[in-house]
């Protein structure tokens, strides 16, 4: 099968393989086919549910002496499966940009630092992870369409230190986070180096 690019994340173990594979995914455009080549054991079970929480087509997924190789169709994003996850995923959604359009309006001191996550559900999960240890200092917000122009959210901090904290945490838990991204005037979103993750 002819493919538009080849992802290499062997080498990188849970959870750095997805969180590189969805930051090049991203790079791609809808409908392209990419290779991905892996060698982690848990790569077989993760790529299934990434695929499916993500809204990316698994096409295929062989292994070979040791390594995983996987066709992934590039998709729009997950919606929900179900009519009430759907309809949650909508309802979240408007509650998400009705916030940032008061951020915008009442000129609060805005986050300026995002943490983004390899799939709507993970940010989900994440949060909720967060609330149940108490930590309520951040604010849910959906993903400028600058970083990911589809649906996706992430979580905001004012404070730099903080948010690699946070994001130190989750990532440590097991949580498939991406990267801390800087709220610039240009609206770039550069990666914070210091959250760039090695295997």
């Amino acid at each position: 099968m002819q493919v538009d690019k080849v992802i290499d994340i062997r080498n990188m173990f849970c959870p750095t393989p997805l969180a590189h594979l969805s930051r090049e995914l991203k790079k791609v455009p809808v409908g392209a086919k990419v290779k991905v080549i892996a060698n982690d054991k848990g790569f077989e079970r993760d790529i299934k549910i990434w695929a499916h929480d993500t809204g990316n087509r698994l096409i295929s997924l062989e292994k070979k002496d040791g390594e995983y190789e996987a066709i992934l169709e590039r998709g729009k994003g997950w919606h929900g499966d179900t009519l009430w996850e759907k309809i949650k995923f909508y309802a979240i959604g408007v509650k998400l940009h009705l916030l940032m359009y008061l951020l915008e309006i009442f000129k609060p001191k805005k986050p300026k630092y995002l943490i983004t996550f390899i799939s709507i559900p993970e940010g989900f999960r994440a949060i909720e992870f967060l609330e149940k240890k108490g930590i309520k200092d951040f604010i849910s917000l959906p993903v400028p369409n600058e970083i990911y122009e589809y649906c996706g959210i992430v979580i905001g901090f004012k404070d730099k230190k903080r948010a690699l904290e946070v994001f130190n945490l989750l990532k440590e838990n097991g949580f498939g986070v991406e990267d801390v991204r800087e709220v610039d005037k240009e609206k770039k979103y550069p990666v914070v180096p210091e959250s760039i993750q090695c295997s």
